[in-house]
């Protein structure tokens, strides 16, 4: 596993044990996780492409796939929502959310007369999911999500022949919609405030891309975020 995933979990999940224990005492009457909030989420992307290549320097090197391509990074966001408790035990909400990344990832093969590298990237996504939750205790509740969510993923690729300088063969970008499901844990700190530990799986399906007529390939991203936050409930 990353070692930045591996420290991003660990720091969550200490932040979520440390942010329960820290609100044992009865918030009051009012369901904490009740209203319109706002919030702000740092976290870990992963981002696979499953893929299959028509370029013939990565054909012939890796049987028809590009290994190694994909991005990983940081990743920073803000969410706008609203939840409406279902008698004392659940809570059902809507939930947008906007983030940055600055994931990304490079492969190159060689051969006698040149390099050949692909660089992929994320960098902005935005999305809407819903949220249904169900109070563990008083102050603490788990959730799970689903919805939808756009990402523009940028690729660059690059030919350097033997002895000469790197030519910019492709340098562009798509947006793609995906379909994301997670799930997580928010514990109410008090004051409106809340803390939460989450995750979401998002999956982009099928798409080419085109270098030029005789060089693509055929993605199929999916992307993994974990990510801790804040929000402050009205």
């Amino acid at each position: 596993m990353n070692n930045v995933l591996r420290t991003t979990i660990v720091a969550a999940g200490a932040l979520a044990a440390s942010a329960t224990a820290a609100v044992a005492q009865p918030s009051g009457d009012r369901n904490p996780f009740d209203g319109f909030y706002v919030g702000g989420m740092v976290g870990y992307d992963s981002l696979h492409l499953n893929n299959q290549s028509d370029i013939p320097d990565f054909d012939s090197e890796n049987g028809g796939r590009i290994t190694g391509l994909g991005s990983d990074g940081i990743a920073a966001g803000a969410v706008l929502g609203i939840n409406v408790p279902l008698g004392d035990l659940f809570v059902v909400g809507v939930e947008g959310t906007g983030r940055w990344s600055d994931a990304s990832g490079n492969t190159s093969v060689s051969d006698n007369t040149s390099d050949s590298s692909i660089e992929q990237g994320d960098r902005w996504s935005w999305g809407v999911m819903g949220r249904v939750g169900v109070l563990i205790s008083q102050n603490t509740m788990l959730y799970g999500s689903g919805g939808w969510g756009q990402t523009r993923f940028n690729t660059r690729f690059i030919n350097t022949p033997s002895g000469g300088s790197p030519t910019t063969v492709f340098d562009d970008g798509i947006t793609r919609d995906a379909w994301r499901v997670g799930g997580g844990v928010e514990a109410a700190l008090g004051g409106g405030w809340t803390a939460r530990l989450d995750y979401t799986y998002s999956n982009y399906g099928n798409y080419d891309v085109v270098i030029n007529p005789t060089n693509r390939f055929a993605v199929s991203p999916v992307a993994h975020q974990v990510s801790v936050g804040a929000s402050y409930y009205f």
